[in-house]
């Protein structure tokens, strides 16, 4: 599957749990940008949920779990 880098940094902040609005705050993009991006990543991997993104993404980065589980 090819995403691109832009994506991928959207499809990460969204396995966080980030709303589009926050996406969009954090890489100082519109909403519908943020939007889109999350609309593209549904369509590329066949989902129609965004908490089937955040599921495949930690499948496909399970060090990424980790990280996110630990206590500091």
């Amino acid at each position: 599957m090819n995403i691109s880098t832009r994506e991928n940094t959207v499809f990460e902040l969204i396995a966080k749990g980030l709303t589009d609005r926050e996406v969009a705050n954090q890489l100082s993009i519109s909403i519908a940008t943020a939007r889109k991006h999350r609309e593209n990543l549904l369509g590329k991997f066949h989902f129609t949920k965004s908490s089937q993104l955040a599921t495949h993404y930690f499948r496909l980065n399970p060090d990424a779990l980790k990280k996110t589980m630990t206590c500091e």
